[in-house]
């Protein structure tokens, strides 16, 4: 029953993590694709839309990535308590397991012992990725409204492609 309820937690926001992941991968082109289209456009809609439209695209990075460090949390939890169920219940020295001529300690502890000894293990590890991702992001979105804003105040001069009607 305690090994049911702890993979279930795990499982949970192991999912959800993920799934709030693919969302944003989605989401954002499409914020990236809406500010390069107001740029486009600024002679009809102006600068302020774009400018707006950046700073959405920082705050939804910055929010994605605050989601993702509180499910990495609860991520955390379970696996906390599931190395505890491994260690205490599944893989004891009455109970144990064979692998090649050591015991084996469980699933998830022999992951974290082994990832453990690996050189650089921080920049490998999945979250590390995951936030840069979101970091990245944030920088493009605010070299965007650095761009806006530069162009708007005229430090960089565009040619005008005049607009015509249909």
């Amino acid at each position: 029953m305690r090994f049911e309820i702890s993979w279930r937690y795990f499982d949970f926001h192991a999912r959800q993590r993920t799934q709030l992941f693919h969302f944003f991968i989605i989401l954002t082109p499409f914020m990236f694709g809406g500010c390069f289209y107001l740029f486009k456009e600024r002679l009809l809609v102006g600068y302020i839309p774009g400018q707006i439209a950046s700073c959405a695209g920082m705050f939804l990075a910055l929010v994605f990535f605050a989601l993702d460090r509180r499910n990495r949390q609860m991520i955390d939890v379970g696996e906390r308590a599931l190395r505890l169920i491994e260690g205490q219940l599944l893989f004891t020295d009455f109970r144990s397991v064979d692998e090649d001529g050591s015991i084996f300690k469980g699933s998830l502890t022999t992951e974290k012992v082994e990832s453990s000894r690996r050189c650089l293990i921080a920049l490998r590890r999945h979250s590390f990725l995951v936030g840069a991702v979101y970091f990245i992001a944030f920088l493009a979105f605010g070299a965007l409204l650095a761009y806006f804003v530069i162009v708007q105040a005229g430090y960089v001069t565009l040619p005008i492609k005049p607009i015509t009607s249909p």
